[in-house]
């Protein structure tokens, strides 16, 4: 027992608070060297201080408990290694969303960006081949993705070329709690014939609100506020699904900030 130090001691040696020590101990991550079997009391060895250290760095770093278990139990460097570049791509994901959400309260304090320039268009009839599914919001992502390279892939076995920007149709009226009511399409140079789950159909030509959206996909919200208000001061109403056309998407060494979308709102006037 000489060289053991009781709980509270070892606490202030490691820089851990009793509280975690206990924890990490009934996780089995750090257990103690011995545990007095009438008071329940905890010791540790001087030696244990490295691991003890080890555990505060990794949390301090933000790594969730069974992984810091798994670094300290893995043998292998290489997948010591590789767990911790993955946990550091994850802390640069989360980065990157901090740093868009500050873009975004910038321009909310400064409101000189909330401005768009709307205006009305004529659009063309339009012939597309389309994917529609019920989407939930988390993976609208996903499924943009998804229906990209199905209808690509259907448009090469057609022999066929897409004959301008991909865009997504937003069907449901309201914003729905169960998913989006969403299509995503590529328009074609001619009307293709479709296979399920892949849709070919001709677009009517409309006149619509237009404005473009510059930067991430996650504050395109604020254009659709604009849309509404615009619609409300120019005495028109909506006349159809909104469509979002990605001018400049995602590409490679792209930024969000760089994203380009153009949002076409059909609309009619209030008499019509």
């Amino acid at each position: 027992m000489n060289d053991l130090l009781p709980i509270g001691r070892f606490s202030r040696l490691c820089r851990l608070t009793v509280k975690a020590l206990r924890h990490y101990d009934e996780l089995g991550l750090l257990r103690p060297a011995y545990v007095d079997p009438d008071s329940g009391y905890r010791y540790y060895g001087v030696a244990q201080a490295a691991e003890a250290e080890r555990i505060r760095v990794l949390r301090s770093l933000e790594l969730p408990l069974h992984e810091i278990q798994a670094v300290l139990r893995e043998r292998d460097t290489q997948a010591v290694r590789a767990r911790l570049q993955s946990h550091g791509e994850r802390i640069r994901e989360r980065i990157e969303e901090q740093n868009r959400a500050l873009a975004y309260l910038q321009k909310l304090i400064q409101e000189d960006d909330m401005s768009y320039d709307i205006q009305l268009r004529e659009l063309p009839d339009l012939n597309v081949i389309s994917l529609r599914e019920k989407v939930e919001h988390a993976d609208i992502s996903c499924f943009m993705g998804r229906a990209m390279r199905k209808l690509y892939g259907h448009m090469g076995i057609r022999l066929a070329r897409p004959a301008g920007s991909p865009f997504s149709m937003y069907h449901d009226e309201e914003w729905c709690d169960g998913g989006m009511d969403m299509e995503v399409c590529l328009p074609t140079s001619r009307l293709l014939r479709g296979k399920e789950p892949v849709r070919a159909q001709s677009l009517a030509g409309r006149r619509a609100a237009s404005t473009v959206h510059p930067g991430p996909y996650d504050q395109i919200g604020q254009v659709y506020r604009a849309l509404a208000a615009w619609m409300q001061e120019q005495g028109y109403q909506p006349a159809g699904p909104p469509r979002e056309v990605y001018l400049v998407g995602p590409g490679k060494g792209r930024e969000p900030a760089d994203y380009r979308t153009e949002v076409l709102w059909p609309v009619k006037t209030l008499e019509g």
